[in-house]
């Protein structure tokens, strides 16, 4: 039994107490287990309800996710934790695989604490559908996390209640369906309490709304191959009005000033140079070279494959604004010296990547070293379009339907692409995901969900190498071999020492 317990030392660890702000991030919580907060005024509850969409990620985003993008052969990373992604050999001591654990149960840890408070410590001040919606925000961030938990790890513990964390409850893995029917349950409990819209103030924009429930339902239920459910939950999206296309693909990810457009529906909120842990880290390692960071950072952690490179047809504006290449030039980079054009040699001779890199603060002055405040993209409504297309291309080999193009080649429009397909398969729907969403951590379970023969397949003739010498075009080449656990990740090691009972087959879920 002792041991049983020893597995939620770090996460109470790592709660946090509330913030008292009426500012939606402005004052990020601390980190540590308040289950006796007592909130007296609708400000306190919605700031408590801020301290989700920042802090609990943080370690999620800070590298792992990116992580996730080498692992499906889009990146190549150079030290040894990111090597095992990139070599097909990700071992229970991965360093990233931990920190994206830890912070994935930070974000369940976080979200159940808020229930247990809005549930017994609100005065009579608050207003309810404050709190309604507060809650709202909370269960959608638990199943956001346990989304992203079954489909890494497969059969994980659910964690719903106070209990499981203070008393001495013994703790298993639980039937991957039932993980999926929690997840369900989750985001329509998130839907009943979100509100229709959102307001401009700095309380209220970058909040989840309920269409996002719908959105987030669209993913999961694409995931589970429930084509018509997913249908229908992508057209929720579609036809409330809420989101649309932005016209510059690269604005969503390379400027803070565009964050929370009309095309993003879900997106972490980060603040800029209020602290390490408050702030996005990854242009730190994204970043090709310090030139463009104008910092000690630019560590160009992770490199584009070649593969990634030669998936994209010729005029899409997107690879431009993924992926630097020799000749690209960048007026919005290094602006005090007329812009960036990269040079022949490329970065040390390879290629760099362009996405999620803001520059320095010239160009953002709330830009600090691994302290941006450009969100991460979490769902937007370029991918719902996908969605929607293979909801209704479904099983088949092929379609022509007029809603499936439309959303389809509206995607491919804003990329740069005249014209219209007339048919499309499920292979030019991934295609469509994989370009339109490299470094947003889909790529690699978009491989996981497709037949897995079809996925082997695809994984081990990809070149995942990167060029040595770009200017001559010379392949450091790289190729894997995959295996039945190959599509998993390893439960971290110190989590399996700490509580053995994570070692048991799953167990079903008591609903």
């Amino acid at each position: 039994m002792k041991n049983s317990t020893k597995y939620f030392v770090l996460l109470i660890a790592v709660f946090f107490t509330v913030s008292c702000s009426t500012e939606f991030l402005d004052n990020p919580p601390e980190d540590k287990l308040v289950l006796d907060n007592f909130y007296t005024s609708d400000g306190q509850i919605l700031g408590s309800g801020g301290g989700l969409y920042g802090r609990p990620w943080f370690y999620f985003n800070e590298k792992f996710v990116y992580g996730l993008d080498t692992y499906a052969g889009n990146a190549s990373g150079g030290y040894s934790d990111l090597a095992q992604f990139e070599n097909f050999a990700v071992t229970g001591n991965n360093q990233f695989v931990f920190e994206g654990w830890q912070s994935l149960f930070n974000v369940i840890a976080q979200s159940n604490t808020l229930l247990y408070n809005l549930e017994k410590n609100v005065g009579p001040a608050a207003t309810p559908l404050v709190v309604e919606r507060v809650k709202g925000e909370a269960y959608f961030m638990r199943a956001t996390a346990y989304f992203y938990l079954v489909r890494l790890f497969g059969a994980v513990p659910i964690l719903n209640k106070i209990e499981q964390y203070t008393q001495k409850i013994p703790t298993y893995r639980n039937n991957v369906d039932d993980v999926y029917k929690f997840i369900i349950n989750d985001f329509k409990e998130a839907q009943k309490r979100l509100p229709l819209v959102t307001g401009s103030s700095t309380t209220e924009k970058g909040r989840v709304i309920k269409s996002a429930c719908d959105g987030m339902l669209a993913k999961v239920y694409i995931t589970l191959k429930d084509y018509p459910n997913a249908k229908i939950h992508s057209e929720n999206v579609i036809n409330s009005g809420d989101y649309s296309l932005i016209d510059d693909y690269g604005l969503l990810f390379n400027s803070p000033t565009n964050n929370n457009s009309r095309e993003s529906i879900f997106a972490l909120q980060w603040v800029g140079c209020k602290g390490y842990g408050y702030g996005n880290s990854a242009q730190a390692y994204i970043t090709p070279t310090g030139t463009i960071t104008g910092d000690y950072t630019g560590w160009k952690t992770f490199l584009p494959s070649i593969d990634l490179r030669n998936a994209y047809e010729p005029n899409d504006k997107r690879r431009k604004a993924t992926i630097m290449l020799p000749g690209d030039f960048y007026p919005e980079l290094v602006t005090k010296s007329g812009g960036y054009t990269v040079g022949p040699s490329g970065f040390g001779g390879s290629m760099g990547f362009r996405k999620y890199v803001i520059g320095s603060t010239v160009e953002f002055a709330n830009n600090c070293p691994q302290q941006t405040g450009q969100n991460t993209t979490m769902l937007r409504f370029a991918e719902i379009y996908l969605i929607h297309a293979e909801a209704i291309l479904g099983n088949s080999t092929s379609t022509t339907d007029t809603k499936a193009l439309t959303s389809f080649n509206l995607v491919r429009k804003r990329a740069g692409f005249t014209t219209d397909k007339t048919s499309i398969t499920k292979a030019d729907i991934f295609k469509e995901r994989r370009l339109e969403l490299v470094m947003e951590g889909d790529y690699w379970f978009d491989l996981v969900r497709r037949d897995r023969a079809e996925a082997k397949s695809i994984i081990e003739n990809q070149e995942r190498g990167v060029y040595s010498n770009i200017s001559t075009l010379t392949i450091s080449s790289k190729k894997v071999t995959t295996n039945a656990n190959s599509f998993l990740l390893p439960i971290p090691a110190s989590e399996l020492d700490a509580n053995p009972l994570l070692r048991e087959n799953a167990v079903p879920f008591q609903f």
